[in-house]
């Protein structure tokens, strides 16, 4: 699961900004951080928090299997109608409101392997790879939390206090996240971030008529991002770009704009931008204009 998927379900879900907290934190953690994680460590109420769980996840379908019935389902009943292709755009814009890319073993596997990829050892001939059993009790809370928060009200709100309990409580002993998040990313993106914070509603109009005006360019605009997604993974720079989508998360919900603004092309504008201000110094003028071409039109340059 990359950032930008990541970050376009979490700025659709209600305490969506809560779990780009916590992968933040553990993006940002080191080896005395996760000591305090592990020191809370629960197994007897994670094991029966994650029953209630998966209790949950088994009723939630695929994102795909959602989309595929609006568009049979309109297509059936409206072939031939002109207006059908709206109306099929609206249907999938709904359903991109209230359904997710990911799920919460993707999740799971995210912290665990991606975020903390630090903290195992390198497979020793085609062996699996290895870490402490505190790094792997430190990954299972900080896990958690972020799966409270991800699916939210689906779980009973006891199961989301067991899962993020432990949480929480290392969080006060630690130092607060705050203002040294933002060491970890380009200029350009911290002026981006505080752009979008302080956004007001003339703002969030021109916004709207931006991506509005850019769906022509799709195609462009995907191989563009293709582009830069290349020149993160190539300069090693994907935890830094983590970070600075996971707080365009945060920015994006404190600008004002919702979960239909992410459906209907908003999100993909500002991870675009997010992204080509990250590898700004190494992508092609051409990839990094079609990227930023929204956001000038809306903001000028």
């Amino acid at each position: 699961m990359s950032s930008p998927v990541l970050g376009f379900d979490l700025v659709r879900l209600p305490a969506g900004d809560s779990a780009a907290d916590v992968v933040i934190r553990a993006l940002q953690a080191g080896p005395g951080e996760l000591d305090v994680f592990a020191s809370r460590h629960d197994a007897a109420a994670r094991s029966a928090a994650w029953e209630v769980v998966r209790a949950a996840v088994a009723e939630v379908r695929p994102l795909t299997d959602v989309l595929s019935d609006v568009a049979n389902g309109l297509l059936e009943r409206e072939f031939g109608d002109a207006g059908a292709a709206d109306r099929l755009e609206d249907g999938v814009v709904r359903v991109l409101q209230a359904s997710t890319v990911a799920d919460a073993d993707a999740l799971v596997r995210l912290v665990h392997h991606d975020v903390l990829d630090w903290t195992w050892t390198l497979p020793v001939e085609g062996g699996p790879g290895l870490r402490t059993e505190g790094a792997a009790r430190a990954a299972d809370v900080l896990a958690d939390a972020a799966v409270s928060a991800y699916l939210g009200d689906r779980l009973p709100a006891e199961v989301r206090r067991a899962l993020a309990g432990p949480y929480l409580s290392a969080c006060r002993e630690l130092a607060p996240a705050g203002a040294p998040e933002l060491d970890d990313v380009p200029a350009g993106v911290a002026a981006v971030l505080d752009r979008l914070t302080r956004l007001d509603g003339t703002d969030r109009a021109c916004l709207r008529a931006a991506a509005d005006g850019d769906r022509a360019v799709g195609g462009e605009w995907a191989a563009a991002v293709h582009e830069a997604s290349w020149a993160v993974h190539l300069s090693g720079r994907t935890r830094s770009a983590a970070v600075a989508q996971l707080l365009a998360v945060r920015a994006f919900r404190a600008g004002g704009l919702d979960a239909a603004d992410a459906a209907g092309g908003l999100w993909n504008l500002v991870s675009g931008v997010v992204h080509a201000e990250v590898v700004a110094d190494l992508l092609p003028g051409e990839a990094r204009d079609v990227l930023l071409r929204p956001w000038d039109a809306a903001f000028g340059r």
